[in-house]
C-alpha cells in the first residue's frame, strides 16, 4: 500500500473512531458515570480524565448532544461531510 492510500485509510478510521467516541460519551453522560469518578460534569471528565483541551471537549460534547437529537447526521460525520467543528456549532 502506498503512502497516499494508507493516509486515506487512516483518515476513514479516524472518522469511525470519532463517531465511536461520541457514542461512548453519550452513554457515559446517560449513565452519569463521570459522577462516579468524582467529576461534576461530563466536561470536567473530558478535560481532566480524558485529556482533551477545553475546546476539544466542548466540540465533542456539543456534537454528541446534537447527534443524540439528530442521529441521522451520524453518517455525514462518518463520511467526513460534516466535521465536528461544524456539528458543534450547529444551531
Amino acid at each position: 500500500m502506498d503512502l497516499l492510500s494508507a493516509t486515506k485509510k487512516i483518515v476513514t478510521e479516524e472518522r469511525e473512531l470519532t463517531l465511536n467516541i461520541l457514542r461512548h460519551l453519550r452513554e457515559v453522560e446517560k449513565r452519569m458515570l463521570y459522577a462516579r469518578r468524582g467529576f461534576q460534569s461530563l466536561y470536567d471528565y473530558s478535560v481532566k480524565e480524558l485529556g482533551y483541551s477545553e475546546g476539544a471537549a466542548h466540540r465533542r460534547i456539543a456534537s454528541m448532544r446534537l447527534l443524540k437529537e439528530l442521529p441521522e447526521l451520524e453518517s455525514k460525520v462518518e463520511s467526513g461531510a460534516l466535521p465536528l467543528s461544524t456539528l458543534a456549532n450547529w444551531q
